[in-house]
């Protein structure tokens, strides 16, 4: 269901056009351009106008100036106020307040024998601004379907291609009179540049993803080295002596004898000893010191 939004009295989205009357009477010129719009749905029946032409039509006289006569009048007349025959007309409609002192209230056109009522200024801005404004709107959704991809290095770069000197000679050819051909020729050009301009943006997608990498691995081995606590060396090393070593050494001290001098007659048991292993060396004076072995001597016998 359609919804009319214009009130009643307002005709500004319609016009007027009547081929019988313009069959009948000619071509619109100055003298009869006013009695082609008393036609129309946009003349007043009540104005001033209509009040000259009924006191006028049984007296078989016509109105010789009916500009003048209208000066004895107040209220809404119409007049015709520019003609440039037989394509455009300009009437309007007034209110009159004295003989010298007139206030428009709207203004009509005749254009190839249409009537038009003309919009009002807030109707023409209103329309302008909306106009604009969907305009603006559709420039940017196209924008944003072609916006770049964004880099934290470069942020949204939007790529530039220089013109190539093809261009250049194709409207060169073109304004010589090779339209045609020359209009293939730019149609290549730019599928040409299309595929060129996608390849650069790839490749720098590409370098601009490995600077990223590159930079994220070096800034991880910064913070692990800056983080990582440094090992202090031990004071002391105290190297650890073997037990196997130890156990498969035994002495045997003899008893003294009637000399009372003592021989040594040290006997090793056999054992199976481990192979020796390497231990690390610690600082000078460090490690347990062997007990240095003494013989008792017992007190001679009586």
């Amino acid at each position: 269901m359609d919804i009319d939004l214009h009130p009643p009295d307002d005709y500004s989205h319609r016009f007027f056009i009547w081929h019988e009357w313009i069959q009948a009477h000619g071509p619109l010129t100055a003298d009869n351009a006013f009695d082609y719009f008393t036609t129309s749905m946009f003349y007043d029946k009540q104005s001033n106008n209509q009040v000259l032409r009924m006191q006028t039509m049984h007296t078989g006289q016509p109105l010789v100036n009916e500009a003048e006569e209208l000066k004895r009048f107040t209220g809404i007349e119409f007049a015709l106020v520019h003609a440039e025959p037989p394509s455009l007309f300009i009437i309007h409609k007034r209110e009159r307040l004295s003989p010298d002192e007139v206030r428009p209230l709207a203004v009509y056109f005749i254009l190839n024998n249409r009537i038009y009522q003309s919009p009002d200024v807030y109707t023409l801005v209103s329309n302008r601004l909306l106009t604009s404004l969907q305009s603006l709107q559709k420039s940017l959704d196209i924008l944003r379907s072609h916006r770049p991809a964004y880099t934290p290095r470069t942020g949204f770069v939007w790529p530039i291609v220089e013109p190539s000197s093809g261009e250049s000679s194709a409207k060169k050819r073109t304004q010589d009179g090779d339209a045609p051909a020359e209009t293939q020729e730019a149609e290549d050009i730019t599928n040409t540049r299309g595929l060129a301009a996608a390849a650069s943006t790839d490749a720098k997608r590409q370098q601009n993803n490995m600077l990223l990498f590159n930079a994220m691995r070096t800034t991880a081995v910064h913070a692990h080295e800056s983080f990582q606590l440094p090992v202090q060396p031990s004071e002391e090393v105290v190297p650890e002596t073997p037990a196997a070593a130890t156990a498969g050494r035994s002495s045997a001290t003899p008893a003294p004898g009637p000399g009372g001098a003592s021989t040594r007659a040290p006997t090793r048991a056999p054992s199976i000893a481990p192979a020796p292993q390497e231990v690390a060396k610690g600082p000078s004076g460090g490690g347990k010191r062997k007990k240095k072995r003494t013989a008792t001597i017992p007190p001679p016998a009586p």
